[in-house]
């Protein structure tokens, strides 16, 4: 079966730039029986990726789901730094429930009914717009409250020593990547650029940030941000953050992404009395649900949880 068309709608970032999303409307939605919203950001440690990387599952979540599945390109690091990365999820949160997407997707979604979703870093992202973790040390409003977060195998603190520990080579690669290879993208100065193809050259750049242990200058140097502001399960151990439901999925054996990182979430939010499901893939490594078979029915039984009427 042939992959659906998405529609391809614009929102501008806060400085006036030009993002993409590709939005899937399922077409049994009406207006008078709306679907809600699934919002998700790809990975690739903010360095690289594409929109147009959502799992077999999120093309088939339209039909099989009644959701409208939303992929959101984002200014990728070092050339915008975490705090513009943030801003470009709010706006394309406060896109989402404009008007002109009403308009533009026949006012067949329901922008009330929204689940905020990332993988890998795009799991950090999510975590972070959906709790306001991070929003006020970057200098900005947090983002309207969610139905729901859905992060799979996420990025969640800086302060973890696999972010600060250098791998000369990394442990699923045979080979040092050379300083050479990374440093046009590696440069603050260079354009900014909002989606990198996976098959580009950028896309050895996640590797090489986790040979270098770079991932905290990457994002924060020149910012005046801590990277503990942004660690998510130190922020909700705070109380001052809301949680709404959440549903958390890594897998045990991750060599890019460390299955503390979701396990210290869970355990945060568990501590707040908060809504969350957590689920470990015993034997499973990332991008587990890249595989055509993976459903991530769980995932979707929440989803259906948390935004029906």
């Amino acid at each position: 079966m042939d992959a659906p068309k998405p529609l391809e709608l614009v929102y501008k970032t806060v400085d006036g730039l030009n993002l993409t999303l590709d939005v899937f409307v399922p077409e049994s939605a009406t207006e008078t029986s709306k679907a809600p919203i699934f919002l998700w950001w790809h990975g690739g440690g903010l360095l690289q990726g594409t929109r147009k990387a959502v799992s077999p599952h999120h093309l088939s979540a339209p039909a099989k789901h009644n959701l409208c599945i939303v992929s959101a390109d984002y200014r990728l690091a070092p050339q915008t730094r975490l705090p513009g990365i943030l801003a470009d999820c709010r706006a394309a949160m406060d896109f989402v429930r404009s008007p002109a997407f009403a308009d533009a997707t026949g006012h067949r979604v329901d922008a009330s009914k929204m689940v905020v979703s990332g993988s890998s870093a795009g799991g950090w992202l999510c975590l972070l717009a959906g709790t306001g973790v991070g929003y006020a040390a970057c200098g900005l409003e947090p983002p309207s409250p969610v139905s729901g977060i859905a992060a799979l195998y996420p990025i969640s603190d800086l302060a973890d020593p696999f972010w600060k520990t250098k791998q000369h080579p990394v442990s699923y690669m045979p080979r040092v990547i050379a300083d050479e290879e990374v440093a046009p993208f590696i440069n603050p100065a260079a354009d900014s650029v909002g989606f990198s193809a996976p098959d580009s050259k950028r896309s050895i750049f996640y590797h090489y940030m986790v040979q270098e242990a770079i991932l905290e200058s990457l994002l924060l140097d020149g910012t005046g941000i801590p990277a503990s502001a942004v660690g998510v399960a130190p922020a909700l151990k705070t109380g001052k953050f809301t949680v709404p439901p959440t549903y958390i999925i890594h897998g045990d054996i991750d060599d890019k992404v460390p299955c503390s990182q979701a396990r210290d979430v869970a355990a945060a939010m568990r501590e707040l009395k908060a809504d969350v499901e957590y689920e470990e893939l015993p034997g499973v490594n990332h991008l587990f649900d890249k595989d055509p078979q993976c459903d991530m029915e769980q995932m979707y039984a929440f989803v259906a949880r948390v935004t029906e009427s």
